[in-house]
């Protein structure tokens, strides 16, 4: 849905319960109540033109009819006419300013005003109709929440941010509606629907010149008779879930669907299937930077309210989770949609009708906390956040920059363009992202290799991201966040593993991304890998806590080959003297060989050596190349 009924919905139901609360007719016209009383008979045949036509008449026999203003300023309402239904509410509220059976008429004026963008009017007629009011009702309630919105609104207003929105330059916008933009992480690849007809998903890549090339659709086994919706690419953008609707394999109204790029080209597109698609509207989705995290939007039952968030993840057999809703910190009673978790994992970015803004629709955020829970939500600011329906953002990797789609109209017709906006240091990311890519391949071939690429965080020992290589390419991409140490592995079946190290608490974070072409060597006697993540303390052969992620990786790798004959090697850089050096390589290799033992591999498959520093990688002129001497390694004997 590209819009909101929220306001006429409220508007209509309080229009229903000031009618049925009714009072007495209040004129001793008899002409004008006879008026009144046959555009009453046309109102309840739901002829409200004709209605409007006989309370004119009441009140121009009676021009202080009340009532008559009152039931012609609800017909209006009804058939969406607002400023038509105002006129009437206001002469009301100038005649009868403080009569409490009149009231209702300031907070009518109040929803008009606000749904109108203004808040200053709303404000003061929300006050107004609070300041009369003698119960907590709902309409109380309701004009409480205006009064707080407007506050809210007029002082976003008068502080904006510094968003500097522009439309992306041509070949972009060429359609006449286009929406929903997604980023691959590196930021070469854009991804959007285009609606005509029916909604299809196109794409455009980054040129040399730093231009954007012609979009065109993303791919024929994408392109159907059916609409093909919302889309979420992963930050490698090999994976891919979508929205389609209304297919011979739908489970409910819109399905969502999984599809995966090799070589450049898409998988034969998938029904998610049960239990993430419903017979319920299921759309909206979003992709963790691994794809293997899908946040979307639902109203099934067991929600909190009309369309909610929810949440699968992928599991160690390849099944989706049963999707959990994510609850009060995140969904509210009314609609909260168009979720976005962006690359960090960390940062969530949705649209909610139901919290204080500017109204309609707002732009969200939140981050996740130490605990594991979610923040109060922050709303985005403005002028992004305006009156009208604003429905998705996407934040770039980096941080930097952001995309959405604006609306306009256009003789009568809706526009729909794709912008770029900056991202102000008030609202700028927690933690910042960039990646790590290349090409995986056969060190004696030079062959693509399709490999598995995790990363851990080193202090919580958990995987943080698990992608694989284009098996047709050997491409890969794993992304990469400020605020933590990482433990990177690359591993294939028939190859020796390699591991990576980063510090990004100490280490400043290349916004750029990385490039790292990595060689895999296959097994075989005589080849060796270094065990970067393997660390002591210093001059100790004491193992760090951060050493518990490669430890158990290495334990792994060993149980899934139990054939493979290793030697764990120590080494040292030559700060001390070559007797001291011998000895802490020695007890270094001792001690991962001991904890090996400790978890269960066989005492005959394991030898340990200490060499001393005297088989050093680097220069040990330079502290880089002395933390490089300092290594243990795993090496296959046989």
């Amino acid at each position: 849905m590209r819009f909101s009924l929220t306001f006429f919905l409220l508007l209509v139901l309080n229009v229903v319960a000031f009618s049925q609360a009714a009072l007495p007719i209040m004129s001793e016209n008899k002409k004008a109540i006879k008026y009144f009383q046959q555009a009453e008979k046309l109102r309840q045949q739901r002829k409200f033109q004709e209605a409007i036509l006989k309370y004119d008449r009441a009140i121009q026999k009676d021009s202080s009819f009340a009532e008559a203003y009152l039931q012609a300023a609800a017909s209006f309402s009804i058939l969406q006419e607002k400023d038509s239904a105002a006129i009437y509410y206001l002469e009301i509220t100038e005649r009868f300013p403080a009569a409490p059976r009149y009231i209702g008429a300031h907070l009518r004026l109040a929803e008009l005003s606000f749904s109108k963008g203004e808040y200053q009017e709303a404000l003061q007629r929300s006050s107004k109709f609070i300041s009369l009011k003698m119960v907590e009702d709902r309409h109380y309630r309701r004009a409480r929440q205006i009064e707080e919105n407007c506050i809210f609104a007029l002082d976003r207003i008068d502080n904006p941010l510094a968003f500097n929105p522009r439309p992306l330059p041509a070949p972009i916008n060429q359609f006449e509606q286009q929406y929903f933009p997604v980023l691959s992480a590196d930021q070469q690849e854009l991804f959007f629907i285009k609606r005509h007809e029916s909604e299809e998903i196109y794409t455009s890549r980054l040129q040399e010149d730093g231009s954007w090339g012609v979009p065109a659709p993303i791919d024929s086994s994408l392109t159907t008779k059916y609409n093909e919706g919302t889309c979420s690419v992963s930050a490698d953008g090999r994976t891919m879930v979508y929205t389609s609707c209304m297919r011979r394999d739908s489970y409910g109204s819109c399905d969502l669907y999984i599809t995966y790029n090799f070589g450049g080209r898409w998988t034969e597109p998938v029904n998610m299937g049960r239990p993430v698609n419903s017979s319920a509207w299921d759309s909206q989705p979003s992709l963790s930077a691994d794809g293997r995290t899908l946040y979307f939007v639902s109203n099934r039952k067991g929600g909190l309210g009309k369309r909610d968030i929810w949440v699968t993840e992928l599991k160690a057999n390849g099944k989706w989770s049963a999707p959990k809703n994510m609850g009060p910190a995140i969904n509210t009673e009314e609609d909260d949609i168009s979720p976005f978790i962006h690359v960090n994992n960390q940062t969530l970015y949705f649209s909610t009708n139901a919290r204080p803004g500017f109204g309609r629709f707002d732009i969200y955020y939140t981050d996740l906390k130490t605990d594991g829970t979610w923040g109060k939500p922050v709303n985005f600011g403005y002028p992004i956040n305006t009156m009208n329906d604003e429905l998705a953002m996407f934040i770039t990797s980096d941080g930097a920059s952001g995309y959405y789609s604006y609306e306009t109209r256009e003789n009568d017709k809706l526009i729909s363009e794709l912008y770029q906006i900056d991202i102000p240091q008030e609202i700028a990311l927690k933690y910042k992202s960039s990646f790590i890519k290349g090409i995986i391949y056969d060190s004696l071939t030079s062959d693509p290799v399709g490999a598995s690429v995790q990363l851990y965080n080193v202090a919580r020992s958990s995987l943080e991201g698990q992608v694989e290589s284009d098996s047709t390419n050997g491409k890969y991409l794993m992304v990469l966040t400020e605020g933590a140490e990482y433990a990177l592995y690359i591993d294939a079946p028939g190859y020796l593993f390699r591991s990576y190290r980063f510090d990004f608490n100490r280490d400043s974070l290349d916004l750029q991304g990385l490039q790292a072409d990595i060689p895999l060597m296959p097994i075989q006697p005589g080849e060796s890998t270094t065990l970067n993540n393997v660390l002591f303390a210093h001059d100790s052969y004491e193992l760090s806590d951060k050493s518990l992620t490669a430890l158990k990786f290495i334990r792994n790798f060993l149980m899934a080959h139990p054939e493979l004959l290793i030697e764990i090697a120590g080494h040292t850089d030559n700060s001390g003297t070559p007797s001291y050096n011998q000895t802490l390589s020695e007890q270094r290799a001792e001690t991962v060989y001991n904890y090996l033992l400790a978890q269960g591999i066989d005492e005959t498959r394991l030898f340990h050596a200490g060499y001393g520093s005297s088989q050093p990688v680097a220069s040990n002129d330079t502290e880089v190349g002395m933390a490089l001497n300092r290594r243990i390694e795993l090496k296959i004997l046989e």
